[in-house]
């Protein structure tokens, strides 16, 4: 499996092609509750101990009224576990937020979810990501 970053250029993708669109919900963003849209400064002070909590945990604290990185995490596995319904295409365009692209990323290559942060994703950039069939080590036994 490759990764590699790339900036989009300045027309988008090519607007001839007839791209099949799927709108796939476990590719949402990590949904923060009342904490949508907010600043950290304000969360600070207007839900201290909630905000303070998931600073310290962000892995377990839940944003209030929202999505917890639990949730969030095994939602971007069910997608990685739908994968092979897309194998008959040659290749798919995922256009998501930088969290989800970031945790898809980790996982596919085989890293722990908390490793997201290992991965940058800009906005306006594009990523391709070649995932290969596993090759059988015929010197390990089965």
């Amino acid at each position: 499996m490759n990764w590699n970053g790339h900036s989009i250029p300045r027309d988008g993708f090519s607007s001839d092609r007839q791209l099949p669109v799927q709108i796939i919900p476990e590719l949402n963003e990590m949904f923060f509750g009342d904490w949508e849209m907010r600043h950290h400064r304000d969360l600070m002070q207007e839900d201290a101990e909630n905000y303070s909590a998931w600073c310290n945990d962000w892995q377990h604290a839940i944003p209030t009224n929202g999505e917890g990185f639990q949730a969030f995490s095994q939602r971007v596995e069910r997608f990685i576990a739908r994968l092979s319904e897309f194998q008959h295409y040659q290749n798919i365009l995922v256009v998501s937020h930088q969290g989800v692209l970031s945790l898809l990323i980790a996982r596919l290559i085989g890293m722990p979810a908390e490793a997201m942060w290992h991965f940058r994703v800009d906005q306006g950039c594009w990523s391709a990501i070649d995932i290969k069939p596993k090759i059988r080590d015929a010197t390990r036994p089965q």
